[in-house]
C-alpha cells in the first residue's frame, strides 16, 4: 500500500511531533504545519489526501483553512481535533462536512481508527474517479463513432443499401454502450452523492435512444411489410433522427402543432420515412444561411384523410421553377450533396410523390419568393391501393 500523505496543521509543537511519529509508523506520509497560513500553503504545494488541524490557533484560524481547502479540493477528508470548551466553534466546522472530530489529548487508537475509515474513503473516492475517467473516456469514443455512422448513415438513400452492414455496426456500438448505462447505473447506486454520473447516464440513454431509432428503421426498411403507422409518431422519430446533425438540432427552432388522436395509415414505414426526411431535409437546407429558421410540422385530419404539412422559413421557390420542384433530376443545390444527407440529385421530391400517389394521396407545395415553401402530403386513411402487398 503506498503512504498516504496527511498534512497535520497545530500551532502546537509537541502535537506535531507526536502526531507525526504515530502517523509515519503507521504508513502515513507526514506533512506538517504550525499555523494555517503555512498549512494553506503546505496543502498547495503536496496536495495531500488527509487533513488534520486544531480549531484556534493564531492567524489564520482552523476554520478559516479548512474552507480555504475546501475551495482547492472540495471533498478531501478534514479531520478536526481541538481542546476542551472549542466545541462551540466546532459547529461552524459541521457547515465545512469535515470528516470526525477528535478531542484533545487525542487517543492513538481512536485516531488510528478515524484515520483508517477516512483513509477507505479516500481509497473508495479514488477508485470511483478512475471508473468514472474510464467511462468518460468509453463515451466520448461511442460518441464519436456513432457521430460517424449516422452521418454516413444519413447519406443514405435509399435506406435499405446500407441497412445490413449499418445493422452490424450499430450491434456492436450497442455492447459498450450497455456497459456504461450498467456501471454508472451500478456507481449511482453505491455514490449517489456524484452528480456527474446523472450526465453520464443521460448521454448514454439518449444514445441507446438513437441506436434503437435507427435498428427499428433498419427492421423496417429490411422487411418492406405494411404496418399500421403512427403519423405523428413517424414525424417525431423522422426529426430525432436528424437531430444528429448539429446545424439541424442547434439552428433550426421546430414548431409543432399535431393533431391527437390521428387515424392510423397503413403502409410500409421505411417509404413514409423516406418521404418525410426527403421533404423535411429540403425544408432545413433551405434554412441555411438565413436568419430565422424555423420549421414547423404541422398534421390533422378531416373526411378526406390525413394531411401533414412541413413549412420552413427559407428564401422560397422562384414562381418560375415551382412547376419543376417534382421532375426527376431537377434541383436547386449548387452541386453534391445536402449539408443533412440528401443526394443532391434531383430524385428525392421526384420518388416522394412517386410514393405517395402509390398509396392513393398526393404532395401540394405553396411558396413565395421570399416567405419559405410549404409541402402539404395528404394520406387517405385507408391505404388500399398497397394491400395487396400485405
Amino acid at each position: 500500500m503506498h503512504d498516504t500523505p496527511i498534512l497535520i496543521v497545530d500551532d502546537e509543537e509537541s502535537v506535531l511531533e507526536g502526531l507525526g511519529e504515530f502517523l509515519e509508523d503507521e504508513g502515513y506520509k507526514v506533512y506538517k504545519a504550525q499555523n494555517g497560513n503555512v498549512g494553506l500553503e503546505v496543502f498547495r504545494s503536496v496536495k495531500p489526501e488527509l487533513v488534520m488541524t486544531d480549531l484556534r490557533m493564531p492567524g489564520m484560524s482552523g476554520i478559516e483553512l479548512i474552507s480555504e481547502i475546501r475551495k482547492l479540493k472540495e471533498n478531501i477528508p478534514i479531520i478536526v481535533f481541538t481542546g476542551y470548551g472549542a466545541f462551540d466553534t466546532a459547529k461552524h466546522a459541521i457547515h465545512l462536512r469535515v470528516f470526525d472530530f477528535l478531542e484533545k489529548p487525542v487517543e492513538m487508537e481512536v485516531l488510528k481508527k478515524t484515520l483508517d475509515r477516512a483513509r477507505r474513503n479516500v481509497e473508495a473516492a479514488r477508485k470511483v474517479q478512475d471508473e468514472m475517467e474510464v467511462l468518460r473516456e468509453q463515451l466520448a469514443s461511442f460518441q464519436i463513432r456513432l457521430q460517424e455512422q449516422l452521418v454516413k448513415f444519413s447519406e443514405v438513400e435509399p435506406l435499405i443499401q446500407t441497412g445490413r452492414l449499418l445493422a452490424g455496426i450499430l450491434h456492436d456500438l450497442n455492447n459498450p454502450l450497455m456497459h456504461i448505462m450498467g456501471q454508472t447505473e451500478f456507481l449511482q447506486m453505491i455514490h449517489p452523492e456524484i452528480e456527474n454520473l446523472v450526465l453520464i447516464q443521460d448521454q448514454a440513454r439518449r444514445m441507446g435512444k438513437m441506436v434503437s431509432a435507427i435498428m427499428q428503421r433498419l427492421k423496417s426498411s429490411q422487411s418492406r411489410k405494411m404496418e399500421w403507422i403512427q403519423v405523428n409518431k413517424l414525424l417525431e422519430e423522422e426529426v430525432f433522427f436528424l437531430d444528429c446533425q448539429p446545424f439541424f438540432k442547434f439552428e433550426i427552432e421546430k414548431e409543432w402543432q399535431l393533431q391527437d388522436n390521428l387515424p392510423l395509415v397503413r403502409g410500409i414505414p421505411a417509404e413514409l420515412n423516406q418521404v418525410f426526411g426527403n421533404i423535411i431535409r429540403n425544408a432545413a437546407e433551405a434554412m441555411v444561411g438565413q436568419p430565422v429558421k424555423q420549421l414547423t410540422i404541422k398534421t390533422w385530419y378531416d373526411a378526406a384523410g390525413i394531411h401533414v404539412s412541413i413549412q420552413d422559413s427559407g428564401p422560397g421557390i422562384p414562381r418560375h421553377l415551382q412547376h419543376r420542384v417534382f421532375e426527376s433530376f431537377f434541383t436547386t443545390k449548387g452541386g453534391g450533396a445536402g449539408m443533412l444527407g440528401s443526394m443532391g440529385m434531383g430524385i428525392g421530391l421526384y420518388h416522394s410523390k412517386e410514393l405517395i400517389q402509390q398509396y392513393g394521396g398526393s404532395i401540394d407545395m405553396i411558396s413565395d419568393a421570399g416567405a419559405g415553401a410549404t409541402f402539404v402530403v395528404h394520406l387517405p386513411t385507408a391505404s388500399d391501393a398497397r394491400d395487396q402487398e400485405d
